[in-house]
């Protein structure tokens, strides 16, 4: 039979802490982990010896947060040396994703899933509209309702309605009084927000029948803790796993409420093992109620289960130096047991066109070293808008590069809007040959534009299934894109819209002209358009530089018909290579679990990063999770003249150059 040392020896030689957590007796572990100290991999180790002791792979499940993290466990169980096809039939998922199935398969109709604040916004107003009419109760007190054109309200009430399900405060205090304003004030919200929220979700859960109409982000997780917590039966749930005899939970610092409600549940119904791993200073999801308090007494409390608490202290991944810096952001001991040491280094850029060249000459430099693989090679962002500079360099140096965490900013909405116009006035989609883009392309044309798609005969049909269907015969012959956008789209929209769609097409179909970008979003009133359709602040800001960089990149070629075939070349040629071939550019959240042999983090700008509209705390984690990605190299590219605040906690301050009074750079202390 294999044994622990056996399948630790394929990756490392264990520590004594690491052979603590393999061996211990215990029903019950939680995990310490500082980043780096190979948690994911000794979670794999716990699982590979369980295998190997006979327990069926379907009789384990593993609980995280991304489908990164899922992707690492699968990936560090075949590291550890489970082979391809046993590794396959873990049960690895995500809470929400998790939660999902278990609803899907016991409610009669399933609940359709939304995944952006413009698809959610409708019912907001709809909310509203709702507390305006008073239809819930006769309560007398004055509300400070929003106008209806004021859509930063919708993303911030979407963000308080997160909060208070991740927290289930609402569920958990109020215990069937009425509301008012003294107990929303209690609550940590505004009566405004409360009382809109029970209307949203009076509609989200048809009357509050228990029966979801539709799931935003986070929605089922909250909506099955709802359910148990309101007494509801696990013998009622066809799909909970009664046989489980293995629970594992990884990133257990970013459980909120719901999450462990679900937990809770699991352990109190099932006579499973569990381990928990988590490193209190990953907390990068507080806004959606995470707290690392869960890690605290709440399992021995909440199910009587006697709590073993291991700690794994050092890094395996990164060697001294980069210890030090971890150990200073996180205020706690940090040592490191790696083989080899990694390089910190500092750099101070001007600008962002500086700051995106000294992005590219570090990729250039680490594709230059032996053996060098480009997919060990990360730029890890605070904001995807970031991305548009950096992207544009990296294509004027030929360094491919694949995104995580969002789309290149050539494949987000409102560029692919002006694709597609582009291509409807030439009447040629041969600047948009990938199928998976034409998709995507047709989608943001509707979604901007705001248009249904009519079929006599079907009107009984979702939009979700026309749009489908109409994709998919655009998609398979590009010559009915004309047609598409003419009966569909221009046919299918308010006359105001039908009129800057018109001008755009008649602008894209002028002799070419250095401006012709610039004036087709000129003719499509792309600020107010932006206004009206997206729901973020931040998100609308991201759209307008994006458009920037598209107008900016394009003035190099002869004409924006030939710089969008250039990209579709380059689009092409991506495809054809190894995923080893292209750097990786990612948002730092969804790298958690993952590692590289250099990790560049550009824009340490105050005003950026952090963020001011952010928890001061979660930002310092953000930084802590990004900079704990790195092996062997991490490179800081901090502004000159306004540096982050943070660098202050890694043990760098501002000085002033003897040359340029004016001018702050920055030097190790």
């Amino acid at each position: 039979m294999t044994s622990v040392a056996a399948f630790a020896a394929k990756t490392m030689t264990p520590t004594a802490e690491q052979l603590a957590v393999q061996t211990a007796s215990a029903q019950t572990l939680l995990i310490e982990a500082n980043a780096g100290a190979a948690k994911t991999t000794t979670l794999a180790l716990r699982m590979a010896e369980g295998w190997a002791r006979g327990i069926r792979p379907e009789d384990f499940l593993a609980l995280t947060h991304t489908e990164t993290a899922c992707q690492a466990l699968r990936a560090a169980l075949q590291k550890v040396g489970v082979p391809a096809p046993v590794a396959q039939r873990f049960r690895i998922s995500r809470f929400e994703d998790f939660c999902a199935q278990l609803l899907q398969a016991t409610l009669d109709r399933p609940a359709t899933p939304y995944q952006t604040l413009e698809e959610l916004q409708p019912f907001v107003w709809e909310a509203v509209q709702r507390v305006e009419r008073n239809e819930e109760e006769r309560w007398p007190e004055d509300l400070a309702l929003p106008n209806l054109g004021d859509s930063g309200f919708v993303e911030e009430f979407l963000q308080r309605a997160a909060w208070l399900k991740g927290t289930m405060k609402d569920t958990l205090e109020r215990d069937g009084a009425r509301p008012s304003p003294d107990y929303a004030g209690a609550l940590g919200v505004s009566y405004t927000q409360l009382r809109l929220f029970l209307a949203f979700e009076r509609i989200r859960l048809h009357e509050l029948v228990q029966q979801p109409v539709f799931q935003g982000p986070g929605d089922a997780t909250y909506d099955l803790a709802l359910w148990l917590e309101q007494g509801g039966a696990v013998q009622q749930l066809r799909a909970w796993p009664r046989a489980l005899r293995v629970l594992l939970v990884d990133e257990m610092h970013d459980v909120n409420q719901a999450a462990f409600r679900v937990l809770q549940e699991l352990l109190n119904t099932t006579q499973a093992f569990f381990c928990g791993v988590g490193d209190r200073d990953q907390v990068i999801y507080s806004a959606s109620g995470a707290d690392s308090a869960f890690m605290g007494e709440a399992i021995a409390q909440r199910t009587g289960r006697k709590v073993l608490r291991l700690p794994l202290t050092p890094s395996h991944r990164f060697g001294a130096k980069l210890a030090v810096k971890a150990g200073r952001l996180a205020h706690k001991p940090y040592s490191s047991l790696a083989a080899h040491d990694t390089a910190v280094t500092l750099l101070a850029y001007d600008d962002a066109a500086d700051c995106a060249a000294q992005v590219a000459a570090q990729a250039l430099q680490w594709r230059g070293q032996p053996r060098a693989k480009m997919a060990d090679f990360a730029v890890l962002l605070r904001h995807p808008g970031q991305s548009v500079g950096i992207e544009n360099r990296l294509l004027a140096e030929g360094l491919p590069y694949r995104t995580n965490g969002f789309d290149s900013y050539l494949l987000r909405p409102e560029v692919l809007l002006v694709r597609g116009l582009l291509a409807v006035a030439t009447d040629n989609f041969d600047s948009v040959t990938e199928p998976r883009t034409r998709e995507k392309l047709m989608q943001a044309l509707v979604f901007f534009c705001g248009a249904r798609i009519v079929v006599a005969g079907r009107e009984d049909e979702s939009q979700a299934d026309l749009l489908a269907d109409a994709i998919r015969s655009v998609t398979d012959n590009p010559l009915f894109l004309q047609n598409f956008f003419q009966n569909q789209i221009l046919n299918n929209v308010a006359p105001a819209m039908q009129q800057r769609l018109q001008r755009a097409v008649q602008v894209a179909q002028a002799p070419p002209a250095p401006d012709m970008l610039a004036r087709l979003l000129q003719a499509l009133h792309i600020d107010a358009l932006l206004n009206e359709v997206l729901v973020s602040r931040e998100r609308r800001q991201d759209a307008r530089d994006n458009l920037a960089g598209l107008c900016s990149a394009a003035q190099g070629f002869d004409s924006a018909r030939d710089y969008f075939l250039h990209l579709n070349r380059i689009e092409q040629q991506q495809h054809t290579l190894k995923s080893t071939a292209s750097l990786v550019l990612a948002s730092i959240g969804q790298v958690k679990g993952l590692e590289f042999g250099q990790v560049v983090i550009p824009f340490l700008e105050r005003g950026l990063f952090p963020t001011p509209q952010a928890e001061a705390g979660e930002e310092q984690n953000l930084l802590y999770v990004g900079m704990t990605r790195a092996r062997q190299q991490l490179t800081l590219l901090a502004q000159r003249q306004r540096p982050s605040s943070l660098l202050a906690a890694l043990g760098y301050t501002p000085t002033v150059a003897p040359s340029a009074p004016s001018a702050p750079i920055l030097l190790k202390t």
